[in-house]
């Protein structure tokens, strides 16, 4: 049907919570499950060919900068990507190498005090700020800590369980092979890679896929306000619930101008609607915005067969009618 609309929820949910919660929204939704494959792309290498890559690449583009006379602090392309990363490696082993530093081979830590290394103090708080606010110098000093703590765990140098960790053993942090995102060298030259022994790996996995699907009934009745705070609350994917929304609030526009024409014109075919609709605008140009509603008599069709189905417009002949 022409005016239902889908949304889509990846990763574990509570189907009763969200059932109920759009309900209560006033948008009654049918759920069904499936399963999404997603690919995570990642770059790995250790630190010390990461960071000859990282540099060497840097390198290259004020090379290339120099050349083609563009000026420091204009768009030098892609190349500007490689900084940040260059310094979240290094931030990262001055975290390895704290981490080694204070805890040796056969320590035996609780993870209470884990949690305590890797949530560094973030002293006082800004002025105007609750007490637990967190500096972003804090967040990022918690993002570097975590991701040395990764890396230290992949590398077997560290054994967890469920209430403490035990320390397996020491090596040279350069030594030590690190996964940065994908995004940190997909514009890097591949035999570059090769050449310092950058590994691109993807790892698929099976993600729960969720499928809301919302009747002709509950996508013109929906109150978009109240859907924005359930999908605020339910921490929806951004992406996907613009895309949803936009959805749902074309659909209710076109709706609204369709009945507004019979009403109008009385009785016209499907063709005849989208002619007047294609004639005319919704907006005020005096707000400076205006919607343009340029339809195929084909989904006309398909809109006043649905809009029929739920009451709202009569089928004459070969036309249609508002109620």
């Amino acid at each position: 049907m022409v005016l239902e609309e889908t949304l889509i929820i990846r990763g574990p949910i509570d189907v009763p919570e969200v059932t109920r919660a759009f309900r209560e929204a006033g948008m009654p939704a049918r759920i069904t499950q499936t399963v999404a494959l997603e690919g995570l792309v990642s770059a790995k290498g250790t630190i010390r060919d990461i960071k000859a890559m990282l540099k060497e690449e840097a390198s290259r583009i004020e090379e290339l900068t120099e050349e083609t006379g563009i000026e420091e602090g204009e768009d030098t392309g892609p190349g500007g990507l490689h900084d940040p990363y260059l310094d979240v490696v290094e931030r990262v082993a001055e975290a390895i190498a704290e981490f080694m530093e204070r805890y040796q081979p056969g320590d035996v830590i609780p993870m209470a005090g884990i949690k305590e290394w890797m949530v560094p103090s973030a002293g006082a708080a800004p002025e105007g700020e609750p007490a637990e606010a967190v500096s972003p110098d804090a967040e990022s000093s918690m993002l570097y800590r975590f991701m040395a703590f990764t890396a230290l765990d992949e590398n077997g140098l560290i054994e967890t369980g469920d209430e403490e960790l035990v320390v397996q053993g020491h090596m040279d942090p350069e030594d030590i092979i690190l996964a940065l995102p994908g995004g940190a060298v997909e514009d890097i030259d591949p035999e570059a890679l090769k050449e310092h022994g950058i590994l691109t790996e993807m790892t698929v996995t099976a993600v729960p896929e969720y499928r809301l699907e919302f009747s002709p009934e509950a996508v013109l009745g929906a109150d978009l306000d109240k859907v924005d705070e359930l999908a605020d609350d339910l921490e929806i994917d951004e992406d996907e619930y613009i895309s949803f929304r936009e959805g749902v609030s074309l659909k209710q526009v076109v709706t609204a101008r369709t009945i507004e024409v019979l009403e109008e014109r009385g009785t016209l075919t499907p063709a005849e609607v989208a002619e007047a609709l294609g004639s005319s605008t919704v907006g005020d140009t005096e707000d400076g915005w205006e919607i343009v509603l340029d339809l195929t008599p084909e989904f006309v069709k398909g809109l006043l067969t649905d809009l029929r189905k739920i009451g709202l417009v009569r089928k004459k002949g070969a036309g249609f009618r508002s109620i």
